[in-house]
């Protein structure tokens, strides 16, 4: 597709990187007028964004490190050096989002916020942002899909694109447009869901089985090499599991509060 937005004599400006930013733009801005009605401050508010960013951004690097290490280069010197002369390419969402909420609990603790009530209100703009940041792998061709004879097949042509030579000219099913749509249906959902009366964690909850679920579909729809398999699963439909299982306890502990009110 397009992973060069902008290139103006030395300096290039990448799609992934341009729609990575207005993702956190668009769920910052969509969440921070919302703030007060839970008592967040201004500078609480955008220091939970700041963790979130960094913690989203070195989570994901990191994880997938550790996934393609192996792939990296021959010696180790080679792969420390290609971590960081390919840094703005090569992120695994859930890595990011583990170190990230992992950095948010702890921030909420420190100040003694209510834990699943500011996790629900946060929450709610991930998949807007989430949304716009699968444009831009769809840009960059990062993430691509298999093979496939479906009208709504995508070819990738860019020599530049993410996309490996011997499938660049190929139809390739649009998985990053598949998580791009339904996160965006997700975050609607979640927008209606939060309006209405409902108990702390809920919606917490409501996020983990629903992209729990969506992102261990679109798995099975997926081409690129994602670290391997166990028990048929990629890492990431292990780790989508993972999220469905935290929001089962969630539920129970729903339960157990109501039959002890």
């Amino acid at each position: 597709m397009h992973p060069t937005f902008l290139h103006i004599g030395g300096f290039e400006l990448a799609s992934y990187g341009l729609m990575t930013a207005l993702g956190y733009a668009a769920a910052s801005f969509y969440l921070l007028p919302r703030a007060k009605k839970i008592n967040i401050d201004a500078d609480t508010f955008w220091n939970l964004i700041f963790i979130i960013f960094a913690g989203a951004l070195i989570g994901a690097k990191l994880m997938f490190i550790v996934l393609h290490w192996g792939d990296m280069g021959a010696t180790f010197s080679d792969r420390f050096i290609n971590v960081f002369k390919n840094f703005r390419y090569g992120f695994v969402f859930f890595g990011g989002v583990i170190l990230a909420i992992s950095g948010v609990m702890w921030y909420i603790r420190r100040k003694k916020l209510p834990m699943l009530k500011t996790m629900d209100f946060m929450i709610v703009g991930l998949p807007l942002g989430h949304a716009l940041g699968r444009i831009g792998c769809f840009l960059a061709g990062c993430c691509y899909g298999k093979p496939t004879t479906m009208p709504w097949g995508v070819t990738f042509t860019d020599p530049h694109s993410l996309v490996p030579d011997h499938l660049l000219g190929v139809a390739l099913h649009p998985t990053q447009l598949y998580e791009s749509a339904l996160n965006l249906l997700l975050f609607i959902f979640l927008h209606f869901s939060y309006k209405k009366p409902h108990k702390d964690g809920k919606i917490l909850a409501q996020y983990l089985v629903f992209y729990g679920l969506m992102r261990f579909s679109i798995e099975f729809f997926r081409g690129d090499f994602r670290g391997g398999f166990f028990l048929g699963m990629s890492p990431s439909q292990l780790i989508s599991l993972g999220t469905c299982l935290a929001a089962l306890l969630i539920w129970l502990k729903f339960l157990r509060t109501s039959k002890n009110g």
